[in-house]
């Protein structure tokens, strides 16, 4: 659907309020299209979208979810503004990498491996040391089989790979000099390495941007790991998720087996 085609309102899917439908501001892309009232993105309810409709086979808001503590979830530094009404919905709860309750996804705990029917990772994995596989690794390892992984990176369609930033790091700090931050790394074989140009994103917690993933290879780290996972561009204009670029559009992968 066009933007020029475009209902009129739309219904945000994490707080319920009824919004006008700006075409200006979904040109913003995945971080536009706020809700007026709780400040949901399109990237944020699509994601619950895609939530719904993994658990349920349908699309709801939150406040339509229907009372299942059974279904076992976590999110990984989900957004606060959605993750309140999971939590009164489903057997969910929010975790951290940097704070209590917290869960690196590379060394998931073991006491609950096995254990989750699905897994929010909303724009996480660009951020998490190399190598990256450990983390997909991570998720599945949590998931139940059959289990759901909602999940979402900003990913390019014009590069040949994943480009890794720092492929070699191994014991690193970022370090604050006259008000500009940097990467030092000592590598495995003991050498020193400084890394100036940093791209931080949004958001509490570990936000360095640690790589740019590329379609391709996306899908790849998903099937070594052991998921199915399907891509979903399409728009959904009834509850504010209007996608103005092909890339860097959230998935719904399945733990096989």
């Amino acid at each position: 659907m066009t933007t020029n085609q475009l209902p009129g309102t739309f219904t945000c899917n994490v707080c319920s309020a009824p919004n006008p439908l700006p075409a200006s501001d979904m040109r913003m892309g995945r971080e536009g299209g706020h809700c007026s009232a709780c400040g949901s993105t399109v990237r944020l309810r699509a994601m619950i979208r895609l939530l719904s409709l993994g658990l349920f086979g349908r699309a709801l808001a939150i406040d339509r979810f229907p009372l299942r503590a059974d279904l076992v979830g976590w999110g990984l530094s989900d957004w606060h503004g959605y993750a309140e009404g999971l939590a009164g919905k489903l057997g969910y709860r929010n975790t951290f990498f940097h704070r209590e309750p917290r869960v690196d996804i590379a060394a998931p705990p073991r006491d609950a491996l096995g254990t989750l029917d699905f897994l929010i990772a909303s724009d996480v994995f660009e951020h998490v040391p190399p190598p990256v596989s450990r983390a997909f690794e991570g998720a599945h390892a949590l998931l139940k089989p059959g289990g759901l992984l909602v999940f979402s990176v900003p990913f390019s369609i014009k590069i040949d790979a994943t480009e890794e930033h720092f492929p070699e790091l191994h014991d690193y700090a970022l370090v604050d000099e006259h008000g500009r931050q940097s990467l030092r790394n000592r590598t495995r074989d003991g050498r020193e390495q400084v890394f100036d140009e940093l791209k931080f994103h949004g958001g509490d917690g570990a936000t360095l941007e640690m790589r740019k993933f590329e379609l391709e290879a996306l899908n790849a780290d998903l099937a070594r790991a052991g998921f199915s996972a399907t891509l979903h561009g399409e728009d959904a204009p009834e509850w504010g998720v209007v996608w103005t670029q092909g890339w860097s559009v959230p998935m719904l992968a399945r733990r096989d087996g």
